[in-house]
């Protein structure tokens, strides 16, 4: 499994990073949903992300408490777009994970600009908790969105973590073409961004056949500092994370090479 800086934001992260957006639906109860992180991390996997809304922080916190909390990296969102529903989700997402602080909290689904401005009351609370521990890094998910959405959150002095649309197709991407689209997440990069993309495999709607085609795209996507997975059995932990490592070898044999 690859490892690296999480860009400058002090993170150590795994390159693949276990999306556990489904987890609600496809885990019969949160045991069942913490015994697959678990697996997860067995193999490596040590970048986890969710969001609020998903319902999966329990099954999360199920694997958390089972743990030291240093081995994994949690990156949830939430929706809230004032002080007091932010400050709401902080203390839900903390309580629902088992955990004294996230390691990352995105703003979640800017859609534009004046999205982003709508926001400041949450990041208001973002702010606090970041101030008192409960949050290590701030971000946002820009979604499936791009244009003039990346270049706002891109600008943004305190999103340390940018979280987007991006395969090989650029299917699902609204607002501007899929070139552009990469030399924004290149400029988020180039910056030291935290750089996550999404809907690698087009949220499921690729043939299973073409999934792995499609995953190794992800990890070839070299302004990617993690490619987000939705995960939501042992068989996709095995073929996700045989990709994984077969592009770190790929990696290392051409850095050596460079």
């Amino acid at each position: 499994m690859e490892y690296l800086a999480y860009g400058k934001t002090g993170l150590e992260i795994s390159r693949l990073c276990f999306g556990a957006g489904h987890l609600n639906n496809t885990c019969e109860n949160y045991e069942a949903g913490g015994k697959l992180m678990l697996k997860a991390l067995d193999e490596g996997i040590t970048f986890w992300d969710t969001a609020e809304g998903y319902g999966s922080q329990p099954h999360l916190g199920e694997a958390v408490r089972q743990i030291s909390r240093d081995e994994v990296v949690i990156q949830t969102k939430t929706g809230a777009k004032d002080y007091e529903g932010a400050k709401a989700s902080i203390t839900r997402s903390l309580q629902e994970m088992q955990t004294d602080y996230l390691d990352v909290l995105l703003l979640h689904g800017i859609s534009s600009p004046e999205d982003l401005v709508s926001r400041e009351g949450a990041l208001d609370a973002f702010r606090e908790a970041k101030a008192t521990g409960k949050i290590r890094v701030i971000g946002c998910s820009t979604h499936i969105y791009t244009g003039p959405v990346m270049d706002a959150v891109i600008d943004h002095p305190e999103l340390e973590v940018i979280l987007t649309t991006a395969n090989k197709e650029g299917k699902m991407l609204e607002g501007g073409p899929f070139d552009r689209h990469l030399e924004y997440i290149e400029r988020a990069y180039s910056l030291g961004k935290g750089t996550s993309i999404m809907k690698v495999i087009v949220a499921g709607n690729v043939p299973e056949a073409d999934m792995p085609e499609w995953i190794e795209w992800g990890f070839n996507l070299e302004t990617a500092h993690a490619i987000n997975l939705g995960i939501t059995d042992y068989r996709h932990i095995t073929l996700d994370v045989g990709l994984a490592r077969a592009s770190a070898r790929r990696r290392l044999i051409q850095y050596k090479a460079a």
